[in-house]
């Protein structure tokens, strides 16, 4: 177009008021792509809520476990004793052990019984160790003593007890272990 045609055509349209201030290469403006998407925003804020809400979840069932392994740590060792005493009244000749020491022999086995339920319903479950190979995640070797060679490594006695809650160790085992004596060569 000429100068002379744009002059022209700028002369038959009229111009509003808000269209005389605006300088001519300034073009109305569009709404910017930065400007806030509320929904996009929405959706972001829920999902970081819900992550949180899991979260939170979580680490309550933590501290939870936690607290229970606490109370139940501080009951096994009387458990443990427990435990001890009725395998030693169980290995008593049955010529012994009349009269009270039945009767004790009884309660004691009453008392180990609701140990035994209360522990169970928490997932706590004594370990069994002796005779079987030594595992440093479930057991921790205090000692090892010179054994046959088809005792090299296997845990040959249970000094304190193992426990597990849940599946994973609460308290391990501490135990002896075999070790197969090499023969010694001249």
């Amino acid at each position: 177009m000429s100068k002379k045609h744009r002059q022209h055509a700028a002369e038959e349209v009229p111009q509003t008021a808000a269209e005389e201030e605006l300088p001519q290469d300034t073009a109305p403006q569009q709404p910017a792509e930065t400007t806030p998407d509320y929904y996009e925003k929405y959706v972001r804020l829920s999902a970081d809520f819900e992550n949180f809400r899991k979260r939170t979840e979580r680490e309550k069932a933590a501290f939870l476990a936690y607290g229970k392994k606490d109370f139940a740590e501080k009951l096994l060792p009387a458990y443990e004793v427990l435990l001890r005493e009725q395998k030693k009244l169980q290995n008593t000749p049955a010529e012994e052990s009349a009269g009270q020491t039945k009767s004790l022999h009884e309660g004691l086995n009453m008392v180990l019984g609701e140990f035994a339920k209360a522990f169970e319903s928490e997932g706590i479950k004594k370990m069994d160790v002796v005779g079987k190979p030594y595992d440093p995640q479930t057991a921790e070797a205090i000692a090892v003593i010179p054994a046959k060679p088809e005792q090299d490594g296997v845990v040959l006695e249970e000094v304190q007890m193992g426990f597990t809650m849940d599946g994973q160790v609460m308290r391990p085992a501490r135990v002896v272990v075999g070790k197969e004596q090499q023969a010694v060569q001249d």
